[in-house]
């Protein structure tokens, strides 16, 4: 197993929606108009995604876009985009492709948001129990 999430680790079972339309997946619409050119590719499917970026004008740089196997491009939909940032397909987005996919780009991954809030509480809970002990101590010599 490679120590990173590759783009079709990401979007495994999802139906091309340029193929089948969005079917049972919410926000997976094919979004057209993608195009690559000198500094704007996109994400090979073999390898982590590129950042997604929010952007000011629209998707800077190809991030939010993948190449398929035969080196076209096309733009990620909503939902490819929220499963690269690890949101569940439950999760449900309200706007405009551009704007929604600002939010994402915007968005820290859920896991990464999860595995720091754990690691945060872990120390706080160790601080706290520290203090705790130590003010047990104290009490236990003043008496």
């Amino acid at each position: 197993m490679l120590p990173w999430r590759t783009v079709r680790d990401a979007l495994e079972g999802l139906p091309d929606p340029a193929e089948t339309g969005r079917g049972r997946f919410l926000n997976h619409k094919f979004q057209p108009g993608a195009r690559s050119y000198k500094g704007h590719t996109g994400s090979p499917l073999d390898l982590p995604a590129k950042t997604l970026k929010a952007g000011d004008h629209g998707v800077p740089g190809g991030e939010n876009m993948m190449v398929k196997p035969d080196g076209t491009v096309r733009y990620f939909t909503v939902r490819e985009a929220a499963r690269l940032q690890t949101f569940p397909d439950d999760y449900i987005f309200h706007g405009v492709w551009s704007e929604t996919m600002r939010q994402l780009g915007n968005a820290v991954p859920v896991t990464l948001a999860k595995v720091i809030a754990s690691s945060v509480a872990d120390k706080l809970n160790a601080a706290m129990g520290a203090k705790g002990a130590t003010k047990a101590t104290s009490r236990k010599r003043t008496h």
